[in-house]
């Protein structure tokens, strides 16, 4: 199970709205076709040039499983005809804001020695981006 936690300066409320509102979700998470409603799927598409072209061919696919406002929010990961992942998001509120922990798990579908590197990738994609990214645009206020 990857899991990564940040610390960001703004109230569980504040952070919920930036995390789940489709007007600020492709500033921190870079994705395509996002809609804030349980069984919508949106895409995650790496490619710089299909995003700007809304292409969604080649991008993983994540249909949105729980919007537990403002606790959990959480969305399958996979590409077609392979087993899908889970991503949760938790908020927990501190003195000083909200702690945001992501876990991505269901890895152990896969055989490890084909997956670890997309694993592996994925792992510091969520904690080198999408988690600093989620504080910038939240403490930034969009």
């Amino acid at each position: 199970t990857i899991e990564q936690t940040i610390a960001i300066d703004a109230p569980p409320k504040r952070v919920w709205r930036f995390l789940t509102e489709p007007e600020y979700v492709s500033q921190w998470l870079g994705c395509l076709r996002y809609e804030n409603s349980i069984g919508h799927v949106f895409y995650m598409q790496q490619d710089e040039q299909k995003r700007a072209a809304n292409d969604v061919s080649g991008a993983t696919h994540c249909e949105i499983l729980t919007l537990d406002a403002p606790d959990l929010f959480s969305f399958s990961w996979y590409l077609p005809d392979t087993p899908a992942t889970v991503v949760h998001i938790r908020l927990e509120s501190t003195q000083s804001g909200t702690n945001v922990t992501l876990t991505h798990d269901g890895w152990d579908q896969f055989d490890a020695s084909v997956i670890r590197q997309i694993r592996d990738a994925l792992e510091g994609g969520w904690k080198s981006f999408v988690l600093p990214n989620l504080k910038r645009v939240v403490e930034s206020g969009g």
